[in-house]
């Protein structure tokens, strides 16, 4: 019995062969097959990156000494060397005293051969390193700002400014043509019948000749000096923010300090202590005082030995045991502690804008009381916007600070109020963070209205008319150095900016893309590019495999054929449009395709269309011959329809005969040839063929008579062939003279006689298996 056994496809034994290859195993050949197997699916990608992270992870730990990332440390570690020491100098403390840079995350990181537990070690020092920099730089940047030690650093420089302005303008020559300007208006009002503006302008001028000594004697003393705006809004607001929090002693070192340690207590130590021991420890006198003695050795065993010692077993059983759901945690209070840094950051950012704005202001007014004051118009109305907003920002200070003071409270008491302290505190401390910069921004666009029409109020009083009823006319508040570089107006006006850059055509010719930083711009500019390329018909190598690249291709080979019709026939001829339309429509395509084709070539568009009719006409009267071989039946119809066409317009009639000559040349070429090598003589030596390519019949009958099926089928195989290639070849012949000479009658004849030997023989053999066009 014979075993079939299977046989491998020539691809299995094609990578067989590749397997014995040396150079397929070269580290560049492994290296990119890898890459490509890595790249296929989205999967594989998810896959290798996460197996890439994990080896990174277990690379980094031994390295770094044990699992000590950030502030974590085995508890077999005397003592942790890897403290936040870039963040010591802030000097952030909670209410035990303990430095918030020195806080541990105490867990048991095991060894090495538990890679387990080291990678959850590794990611929870991570996340805790994260947390704490986020937290520590948001406490420290609002205590820095509300202890207002910044302003003492701006003072000296800002006052030298102001001074060196006031040297310049403040002099007896511009008063005096200040003052004259101010006079001419003065007289006008009276010559006009205004004596109440002539009295109020008057009044004005010396309202602000006499203030305005006192000012110009120390320009920013008003806002900077010990008993200036800014230092009683600091005042007001550090007493506001005091009482809030129980402290009756407006002392400033003392109250940023209480503020920091409630901070550092309820986004710092209670926030860790629920990450690290799954509820907060300081419940328990004894193991508060355990955690912050460990804290301040640096020792996590230590820690680690005094939740034992405390009786506080499941915090001990969470430093032996971290679990995943720990990272889960310390994800939500990486959020958290997000959203803090942006809202202390929001928030002071507004406060020092609110100072820095009302400096801005008492320089600009140094204007006004040197020359703009005392001229009636819009240079009054200056330095009325500008007192205005320098009082209003001074103001918007207190606001701040004791928004801040109130703000403080309000989470102080959601904390102490929440059960357990744990995570539900934590989650309604971020949306209460969250509310709060809606609550700002409100407040914030409240005070810059007021300020604005304050402003135009006083304005309008000078001016004599009524303020208008709405808000101001004059865009007061958005001009305001507050408003403008504010961080949500700053975001607003950077987007814009960025938005106008990427549809910049400067931007678009630095990148090489247009809209560049628009998302997928890249691959945007990627499909155009091929696109441009496909229509130009060029088919790229990366683009090849796509629909358009094959429509390309196909359209290219049509192109090629007619421009190759357009060489074989010397031109742009009915002749080479007939021979184009044939090889495009054999290449699958229409006669639409064919006629663009023909118009790449260069044909004129009446060629183009006769030839499509001719075309059209030749397969439909095909159709309906009665002769058994299409190409034969096509010639057939070809040259009824030229002879047909005597009488039409010359590129009809041309289209028709090329056709003719055409559908003879198809004829000819798809005929079979002999395999026997004689000449035309030799050949006409055998009665058959004389009988049936040279002698003359009147009529079919009289064929038929002659030319039997026996004598066919008696005669061999070549013989038939022969008589097929010489009928075809004939006709093909003709067909060419006919088409370059289609009034010469004797050519017509001649065509029309060797037709009808073809069909004559078509038509004697049909539905035999001898017949001369199918051997």
């Amino acid at each position: 019995m014979r075993q079939h056994l299977p046989r491998l496809d020539p691809g299995s034994r094609r990578h067989l062969s590749e397997g014995w290859d040396p150079m397929c195993w070269s580290p560049l050949a492994v290296h990119r097959r890898c890459r490509v197997w890595a790249a296929a699916t989205r999967r594989r990608r998810i896959t290798v990156r996460l197996v890439i992270s994990l080896l990174i992870l277990l690379a980094i730990w031994p390295l770094s000494g044990g699992a000590a990332v950030g502030r974590a440390d085995t508890i077999t570690d005397g003592r942790s060397t890897s403290a936040i020491d870039g963040l010591a100098w802030t000097d952030i403390r909670d209410s035990s005293g303990i430095p918030l840079s020195d806080y541990l995350f105490t867990t048991d990181g095991g060894s090495i051969f538990n890679p387990r537990e080291a990678v959850l070690t590794s990611v929870l020092g991570l996340l805790f390193t994260v947390f704490m920099v986020i937290v520590i730089s948001a406490i420290w940047l609002t205590g820095f700002v509300v202890s207002f030690r910044w302003l003492d650093w701006l003072s000296t420089p800002l006052n030298a400014v102001a001074d060196g302005l006031r040297d310049q303008l403040a002099t007896p020559i511009v008063l005096a043509v200040a003052a004259s300007i101010g006079a001419l208006f003065v007289a006008w009002f009276v010559i006009r019948g205004y004596h109440a503006k002539a009295v109020l302008q008057v009044v004005v001028m010396l309202v602000v000749a006499v203030a305005g000594v006192g000012f110009l004697a120390h320009p920013l003393a008003a806002v900077l000096s010990p008993n200036g705006l800014l230092a009683h809004g600091r005042d007001v607001g550090i007493s506001v923010a005091a009482g809030l929090n129980g402290d009756s002693n407006p002392d400033s070192r003392s109250i940023v300090a209480d503020l920091n340690s409630t901070l550092a207590d309820n986004f710092a130590r209670h926030p860790l202590q629920v990450w690290n021991f799954g509820h907060v420890i300081d419940d328990s006198p004894r193991c508060r005082t355990a955690w912050s003695s460990g804290i301040l050795a640096g020792s996590e065993s230590q820690v680690a030995r005094g939740m034992r010692d405390c009786g506080d077993a499941y915090a001990h059983a969470k430093i032996m045991n971290p679990s995943p759901g720990q990272v889960g945690t310390g994800l939500t209070l990486l959020i958290f502690g997000t959203i803090l840094l942006l809202f202390m950051s929001y928030l002071s950012i507004k406060i020092f804008l609110a100072a820095l704005s009302s400096i801005f202001h008492a320089i600009l007014t140094v204007f006004g009381f040197a020359a703009g004051g005392f001229i009636y118009g819009p240079t009054q109305a200056f330095l009325v916007r500008n007192l205005a907003d320098m009082i209003g920002d001074a103001g918007a200070l207190v606001v701040y600070t004791t928004y801040l003071g109130c703000y403080t409270l309000v989470l102080d008491h959601v904390f102490r109020s929440a059960p357990d302290s744990g995570m539900a505190a934590i989650f309604v401390g971020g949306v209460v963070l969250i509310a709060g910069f809606v609550l700002l921004r409100r407040l914030d666009l409240s005070l810059l209205g007021g300020q604005s029409r304050t402003a135009e109020k006083i304005r309008a009083a000078l001016e004599g008319r009524p303020a208008p009823a709405g808000g101001p006319s004059t865009g007061i508040g958005e001009s305001s150095l507050r408003y403008s570089l504010s961080p949500g107006h700053a975001m607003g006006t950077a987007l814009r900016g960025i938005a106008e850059f990427n549809a910049n055509p400067v931007a678009s010719f630095m990148f090489g893309r247009p809209s560049p930083l628009t998302y997928y711009s890249k691959r945007m500019q990627e499909m155009n590019y091929l696109n441009y390329e496909l229509l130009r018909g060029n088919v790229p190598q990366r683009a090849a495999g796509s629909w358009m690249a094959r429509l390309t291709l196909g359209k290219n080979a049509h192109d090629a054929a007619a421009r190759a019709a357009v060489d074989d026939f010397d031109g742009t001829n009915a002749r080479a449009a007939a021979a184009a339309m044939t090889t495009i429509l054999s290449l699958g395509a229409d006669r639409a395709d064919a006629m663009g084709a023909l118009a790449v070539a260069g044909f004129p568009s009446q060629s183009r269309r006769w030839v499509a009719e001719a075309h059209a006409r030749t397969m439909q009267a095909a159709e309906d011959n009665p002769m058994e071989y299409g190409p034969l039946k096509r010639v057939a119809a070809a040259l009824d329809l030229a002879e047909n066409s005597r009488h039409y317009g010359i590129a009809e009639r041309s289209a028709h005969n090329a056709q003719f000559a055409e559908s003879a040349a198809l004829f000819y070429r798809l005929s079979p040839r002999p395999m026997r090598n004689r000449s035309d003589a030799d050949w006409e030596t055998n009665p058959l063929v004389w009988d049936t390519v040279r002698r003359n019949y009147a009529t079919y009958d009289e064929f038929q008579n002659v030319v039997t099926p026996n004598r066919f089928a008696q005669a061999d195989e070549d013989t038939r062939r022969y008589i097929a290639y010489r009928l075809s070849r004939d006709l093909s012949a003709t067909g060419e003279q006919y088409y370059r000479t289609p009034d010469d009658q004797n050519i017509r004849e001649q065509a029309i006689q060797q037709k009808n030997r073809a069909a004559y023989v078509d038509l004697r053999l049909a539905g035999s298996n001898i017949g001369p066009w199918t051997n």
